[in-house]
């Protein structure tokens, strides 16, 4: 199984040039090559995207209508008529872009624009859910739930100069959330902290399994590796935190930036520094905690 990170499903064009020029803003067509895509894993590719862009990624069909996400549009193989219209209420006039992708292409179509699609062959589109402003007042609402202001109750009865005074505090509160400095930052740890699993081909580590096995990573987002106490490793993931004695770093920072992997080539990497039972030990417990898997 060859891995399929977005940087390789951009190439050319590089992660930082596609976050920084087109996406949310731009379509991009990315022409391939017949073999790109001849032994994908779809299910693991969206799972790299989704841990790239911090957003659920999810596997669907082609239509001709107006995008209600982003999407990159995979022809697998064979080939398809597309046309481009951008963000307007009816694709009307000339296309932006159109003609055909063949096997090996890739068209990324930001939300709001338009994909007219005649496909054939193998296609499928991988939906992207970015987070938006009501996301975000979801999570501050959920914060505020737990604040003394918003757990006072509401003074039904009172006259109106209470009730005013009550509503002011309310909306002061509220407007501390939003002028905290880091509260976009607090908000894109916590989603991708919490973020649920997708479906993933992986099965449960078995000291038995084959060396031409795959380790998969069962985590939607990435690894979150960092010192704990005590002279201590944690590993954040999953709504979980994981402890792990501070050998272990290198083994959870190579199958964060490497997974897929082979069984075999994981233990050939750390023979020098560990047995083979200590590496299996160490790979059930992430397997345990529902972190990582292995398939064919």
């Amino acid at each position: 199984m060859r891995r399929t990170t977005l940087a390789t499903l951009l190439s050319p064009v590089t992660v930082s040039v596609f976050l920084d020029q087109y996406f949310g803003e731009a379509f991009l067509y990315l022409p391939g090559s017949p073999e790109k895509f001849s032994t994908l894993n779809l299910a693991l590719l969206a799972q790299e995207v989704e841990r790239a862009l911090e957003a659920p990624v999810r596997i669907g069909d082609p239509v001709s209508a107006r995008r209600e996400q982003d999407g990159i549009f995979l022809q697998l193989d064979g080939s398809s008529d597309c046309k481009i219209h951008g963000d307007a209420e009816t694709p009307e006039g000339d296309p932006l872009w159109a003609g055909l992708l063949n096997s090996g292409d890739a068209l990324y179509v930001p939300r709001g624009w338009w994909l007219t699609a005649a496909p054939h062959g193998q296609h499928a589109i991988l939906d992207i859910q970015n987070p938006t402003g009501a996301d975000l007042l979801e999570w501050l609402f959920e914060s505020a739930k737990k604040d003394k202001v918003f757990k006072a109750d509401i003074p039904r009865f009172a006259d109106a100069a209470a009730k005013a005074d009550y509503l002011t505090g309310l909306r002061h509160r509220m407007g501390r959330f939003f002028r905290a400095p880091a509260v976009l930052e607090a908000f894109r740890r916590e989603t991708n902290f919490t973020a649920p699993p997708q479906t993933s081909p992986g099965i449960p580590w078995s000291a038995d399994t084959p060396d031409n096995h795959k380790i998969v990573l069962l985590s939607a987002r990435k690894f979150r590796i960092k010192r704990g106490v005590d002279d201590t490793i944690l590993l954040v993931a999953m709504g979980k935190r994981l402890t792990f004695p501070p050998d272990a770093a290198p083994l959870l920072h190579y199958l964060s930036d490497r997974a897929p992997v082979g069984v075999g080539e994981f233990f050939q990497t750390f023979e020098a520094e560990f047995d083979r039972d200590e590496l299996s030990d160490f790979l059930s417990v992430l397997s345990n905690e529902g972190m990582i898997g292995v398939c064919r």
